[in-house]
């Protein structure tokens, strides 16, 4: 991937990233439907990459074998921020339990 293209993507993954974690509406859309959401905020995949959710809640990047190696690149930086965001919403599905610290230091 050119340099210019990822300072580019970069760039505007940074402000969704900080904006899903100042802005729990946010997050919780970005986790529901990350793709749609970073398009929203002008990130969008290239025509080249499609995604599909599967299993309900994994989302799958595909692509032609014959892409080009620069596309090859994209790809795996779009994979590695949908697991991002695939973690922001696993904060979303803790629904039941409690954590509680030990009554002494020994843990007794």
């Amino acid at each position: 991937m050119k340099n210019k293209r990822k300072v580019e993507l970069n760039d505007k993954w940074k402000q969704i990233a900080t904006k899903a974690v100042t802005d729990d509406d946010f997050r919780k859309k970005l986790a529901k439907n990350p793709i749609t959401v970073m398009a929203e905020c002008n990130l969008s995949l290239p025509d080249t990459i499609e995604a599909r959710l599967e299993a309900g809640y994994e989302i799958k990047l595909f692509t032609s074998p014959e892409l080009a190696q620069e596309l090859k690149e994209e790809v795996k930086w779009w994979k590695l921020r949908v697991d991002m965001i695939r973690d922001f919403g696993k904060d979303d599905k803790v629904t039941t339990g409690s954590i509680a610290a030990p009554d002494t230091e020994d843990g007794v």
